[in-house]
């Protein structure tokens, strides 16, 4: 319910029309293959990642900036990412965890002793 509203909200249809619009998979990016064909060096894939992040980003505030009144579109997608990306707690930290003993061994004492 939460995705159709979504991609309704950003005018993108259905989830799976959404889906197929902005997830074609690609083996390789349009600027990576002129460059390949060009005989030069590849990019990173890190700075081909900023770029299409960007490229997304630039397209959604065109799209937003489309509609009549994209303030309150903005408030109401902010609503729905709210329930859509929620913040998931950490499994690396070790805040909670029992930690042990954590005093010297026996062989540590030894070897500080002599």
């Amino acid at each position: 319910m939460v995705a159709l509203s979504f991609c309704c909200l950003l005018g993108l249809g259905c989830p799976k029309q959404a889906f197929a619009k902005i997830a074609t998979p690609r083996l390789l990016h349009p600027e990576q293959i002129a460059r390949i064909e060009s005989k030069l060096p590849a990019y990173t894939v890190g700075s081909l990642q900023r770029k299409s992040q960007m490229d997304v980003l630039l397209e959604f505030i065109t799209s937003l900036l489309e509609f009549p009144d994209p303030g309150d579109k903005l408030k109401e997608l902010g609503e729905l990412i709210k329930d859509v990306f929620q913040l998931m707690p950490s499994g690396k930290h070790m805040i909670g965890r029992d930690l042990g003993r954590l005093g010297p061994t026996a062989s540590l004492k030894y070897c500080s002793a002599g």
